[in-house]
Formats: structure tokens, C-alpha cells, sequence
């Protein structure tokens, strides 16, 4: 197809020179736009530059022309440049600031867009400012300019059209306003009809109001549409899934004819979240089955694997996981794709299989901050504290790691009973890397020096902090004291944590203080010793 484009082009611009003035303009143009469109700026910019003659379409093909080939910049200069400028040029630039996000690129394509004149501009400037500020996280700005314009537009006979609603309702997702978007509903009832061109608006209203609460909404919304995309069917399952209606969930399932990667990633999720684990690994087991047989866009994805991968490390499925490893490597995402394995660390480490973790840690082609603290966490939490305070030396060293990064530390060496070396690390934190030590931290901290049985010091640490101390602090002292038998300063503990939750059971808190002299009360240590607890049905259908 693309050979018969090319062959069809060449054939066509041969004739220009016999064409009259207007048409070879017509002509150039059009070369114009096609070299942007493959991503050849210079060839663009050169073919404008040789035109003898340029109105504003050419200018406005040469300015979309740098924007296709993605060089923001160059377009910024060359936007500037223009000798004459209009709405098309102020949406083309306005949309590549907002591709290319940032505070800094958002606040110049509003400085654009208030530098037009109010009565030039149109509903495609208007959409694609809003779009911006929804698309780079200013969802409150895209509501407050639509409604500062919108009386002043509308008298002008200038409606906002399909994507600017659009924005809109996933703006009244970013600031949780369910009132905006049942107005907004009202309006695009009255000014869109439901024919299948609008599909992504109705789409668009499922989506709002099942994440908004209004479930009852989105239902009527979905079952009123005349035309339904395989969208339409995701959207509706997302929102029953959410609502944990997982019945109804699985029965749109089972009605959608033609399911995607994304059918099978939301019915796959629904069930694993909502401790269905086993039920989900069946159903993935089925779309490996048609894996290459079936019609659509039915394929493993990586972000089914990475749905899988967690259900196997919140089942400890080690044999499973194992299996799901090797498809993800023959479907050749197993080293190349971040997401799979970061959630192939969790999975090893969850299941105490440290070999493996390792090695899938060493063969990784790019590492990212959460994989380092997936490698330090799973060697700490698995009796592993020397291997696991090395790689962190390694994550410090290459300046990969962030205030979770030191949590994972803290909990090595907790586990591990590195109670020097912890707190050379929490003493480290802001003074060498710049982290500065949160609530979580010193709970951390706490742990460690109880655990060792450092409980005075652990006290006083806890009391002298600069957060107030919280259920968790207070609780994570009575533990220690439990397990070193210590009962004065246990029944401080309980006394304060009764205080801080009278309801949730602080009397049993104070009997187990009472009798810790008594009982023999130790916590409990994992081993080094991989789980095998795999039950999932037909892991030989994996490979």
C-alpha cells in the first residue's frame, strides 16, 4: 500500500509543472504536509522555502509540518516568524505545546491563546486550549475558560463541538465534580445527536459518570446508544468493575463479540482485585488458548501480564509465575518492558524466590527507581539484609532512588538486625542525598530499634520526632514491646493507641500488655525458603 502511495505521488507531482499557478500551489502544499506527516522537517521546511509564492495555507501546512515531525521548538521559532497568523496557525501551535506538556509549555500556549484577538478566535482554538489544560493536569482551568467564554461564543453562534466536550467530561473527572458533568450531559443531549461520529462522546459520559458515583447514569447512558464501539462495552465493564459488581461485569463480558487486549486486561483485573485470584488465572489461561487463533485485537499485552504477574505474587503462585515468565519471554516483552518486570521482581520476591528475582534484576535492558527499591525490598524482607544494603549502595551511587528507596533500607535492615548500619543510613538521608525523612521513616526507624530491643531508645525516638506520632508509630512500639516481654512501656503504648482508636478494640491491646510476662510472645520471620503454594488450574497450557 505504501509503494502504491509513493508510485501514485511521483506520478501526480511530475504534472505540477504542467498545472496551472493555483493548482501547483495546491500541489506544493500538499508536499508540504506529507513530509511532516513522515517526520522529515528539513525536507518540509526546504520544499516551503522553494515555493515562489506562499499564502497562509502554506504557511499553516509548513507550521503543522514541523509540529507532525514532533519539533515543538523549531515550530515555536518559526510560529513567530509568520508574517500573518491565524486560527488554524494559533491551534496547530497551541496543540504542540500541549503534546509536549509542562507547566512552562502550557502557560506559553495560554499566552497564545489570549494573544488572538476574541473575535478571530474559533471552536477549534477554544477545544484545543481546553484540551490542553485537561490534558497536562489543569482540569480546573479548562472548566473555568469554558465558562468564562462560553456566553460570549454561543452568542456569537460559535457551539462547542464533539472533542471539546470531550475534554470537558475528563475534566470533570480531574476536579470530582459530578454537578458539572450532569450540565454538561444536558447540553450535549440538546446540541449532539447519537449518531455513531459522536460515539466517543457518549463514551466519554459512561466513563464520568461511573467514576463519579453515578453508576445508574452510565447504565442508561449505555444501553440508550444507538452505536456502540468495543469502547463502549470497556467503559461500562470498567465501571461495573469499579463499583465491585463483578457479576454484572463478567456477564458484559461474556456479551462483548469482539474483545480486546483491553476486555481481557478489565475482566482479568476486576477479578484479581476483588480476591477472585483463581478465577482471573483461569480466564487468562483462556486467552492464551486463542492466543493466535482468534479475530481482533485479542492479544497479550503487557498489561495483562502485569495484571497476571500481581495475582500471582498476592497467591504466592510461584510454579505459575514461573510459567508466565517464560510467555512473556517468548512473546519477547519479558526484558524489554519495564511495567512486566518490575511486576516479575514483585512476583519473585513475594514468593521468596530470590535466585530468580536477581536474575531477572541482572537481565533487565532499562531499570527504573521502582525496580532498585523492588531489589531491595524483596532481599530485606527475605532474610537477605548484606545483598540487599549492597544493591542499595549501587541505586545511591547512580543517584537512582527517591524517599521509598530509604523505606526499603530501613526495612532491610530492620529484618536483617543492621541496626548500626540503618541508622548511618536514616542519619545520611538529608545531609548526603537529600531526602527528607517522613513519618513512614521514622516508623521505620522505630521497627529497627525494637526489634533489636533498643525499646527505650526506640520510645524516645517516637516522642521526640517531628510528626505527630499516629496509630501505626504507637502500634509498631507495642509490638516490639511484646516481643521483648516488656510491659511498662507496653501499657504506655496501649494506653495510646486506646486514645487514639477507643473502637477498635484497645482493651485487647491492654491484655496482651497484661499478659506478656507470662506468655511467650515472638514475631514471626520468613525464611529464606521459596513458597510453592501454586493451585492454579492448567499452568501446563502456559507454555
Amino acid at each position: 500500500w505504501r509503494r502504491r502511495r509513493k508510485m501514485v505521488s511521483r506520478t501526480l507531482f511530475k504534472a505540477v509543472g504542467d498545472l496551472p499557478r493555483r493548482s501547483r500551489l495546491v500541489w506544493r502544499t500538499i508536499e508540504v504536509t506529507e513530509a511532516g506527516r513522515a517526520g522529515q522537517a528539513e525536507r518540509a521546511l526546504d520544499l516551503f522555502e522553494a515555493m515562489p509564492v506562499k499564502n497562509q495555507v502554506a504557511w499553516n501546512a509548513a507550521l503543522a509540518a514541523l509540529v507532525d515531525a514532533g519539533r515543538t521548538d523549531w515550530a515555536l521559532s518559526f510560529f513567530q516568524e509568520m508574517p500573518r497568523r491565524n486560527a488554524t496557525s494559533y491551534t496547530t501551535m497551541i496543540g504542540a505545546l500541549s503534546r509536549a506538556g509542562g507547566a512552562a509549555a502550557t502557560a506559553r500556549a495560554r499566552a497564545l491563546f489570549e494573544e488572538l484577538p476574541l473575535d478571530q478566535h474559533n471552536v477549534f482554538t477554544w477545544t484545543a486550549m481546553v484540551s490542553c489544560h485537561v490534558r497536562n493536569g489543569e482540569p480546573d482551568r479548562a472548566v473555568e475558560l469554558f465558562v468564562a467564554l462560553y456566553s460570549e461564543f454561543f452568542a456569537r453562534g460559535m457551539l462547542p463541538n464533539a472533542h471539546t466536550f470531550s475534554s470537558l467530561l475528563k475534566a470533570c473527572v480531574g476536579i470530582r465534580s459530578l454537578a458539572m458533568a450532569l450540565q454538561l450531559h444536558a447540553v450535549i443531549v440538546k446540541l449532539l445527536d447519537e449518531g455513531s461520529r459522536h460515539c466517543f462522546v457518549w463514551n466519554a459520559l459512561i466513563d464520568v459518570h461511573a467514576k463519579l458515583g453515578a453508576l445508574s447514569d452510565a447504565e442508561k447512558v449505555f444501553y440508550r446508544m444507538r452505536y456502540r464501539d468495543i469502547c463502549s462495552w470497556n467503559i461500562m465493564m470498567d465501571g461495573y468493575s469499579r463499583h465491585k459488581l463483578i457479576d454484572r461485569a463478567l456477564e458484559l463480558f461474556r456479551m462483548t463479540r469482539k474483545k480486546d487486549a483491553f476486555t481481557w486486561n478489565i475482566i482479568i483485573s476486576c477479578l484479581g482485585e476483588n480476591r477472585l485470584g483463581e478465577g482471573a488465572l483461569c480466564l487468562f489461561i483462556d486467552l492464551v488458548r486463542l492466543d493466535g487463533h482468534c479475530s481482533g485485537n485479542a492479544k497479550l499485552s503487557a498489561s495483562i501480564y502485569t495484571t497476571v504477574l500481581h495475582v500471582c505474587s498476592v497467591l504466592a503462585l510461584l510454579v505459575f509465575g514461573r510459567q508466565v515468565h517464560a510467555r512473556t519471554v517468548k512473546d519477547g516483552i519479558g526484558q524489554s518492558n519495564i511495567s512486566v518486570s518490575n511486576s516479575l521482581l514483585s512476583m519473585y520476591s513475594s514468593c521468596g524466590a530470590m535466585n530468580d528475582l536477581e536474575q531477572v534484576f541482572e537481565e533487565m535492558m532499562v531499570r527504573d527507581i521502582i525496580s532498585w527499591n523492588s531489589v531491595i525490598q524483596g532481599l530485606g524482607q527475605n532474610g537477605l539484609g548484606r545483598q540487599a544494603l549492597a544493591v542499595a549502595d549501587r541505586a545511591l551511587e547512580l543517584k537512582m532512588y527517591n524517599s521509598n528507596t530509604f523505606i526499603a533500607i530501613l526495612t532491610s535492615c530492620s529484618h536483617a538486625g543492621l541496626v548500626t548500619e540503618g541508622l548511618g543510613y536514616f542519619d545520611s538521608m538529608t545531609e548526603k542525598h537529600g531526602v527528607e525523612p517522613t513519618l513512614d521513616h521514622y516508623i521505620s526507624v522505630i521497627d529497627l530499634l525494637g526489634r533489636a530491643g533498643r525499646l527505650e531508645e526506640a520510645y524516645d525516638l517516637l516522642r521526640k520526632m517531628p510528626f505527630a506520632p499516629n496509630a501505626v508509630a504507637w502500634r509498631t512500639l507495642l509490638h516490639s514491646c511484646l516481643a521483648h516481654k516488656n510491659s511498662v512501656m507496653g501499657s504506655i503504648a496501649a494506653q495510646e493507641l486506646r486514645a487514639l482508636q477507643p473502637d477498635c478494640g484497645g482493651g485487647n491491646y491492654e491484655r496482651l500488655v497484661q499478659g506478656c510476662g507470662s506468655s511467650s510472645t515472638s514475631d514471626e520471620t520468613l525464611d529464606g525458603n521459596e513458597k510453592s503454594a501454586d493451585h492454579a488450574p492448567g499452568c501446563s497450557w502456559l507454555t
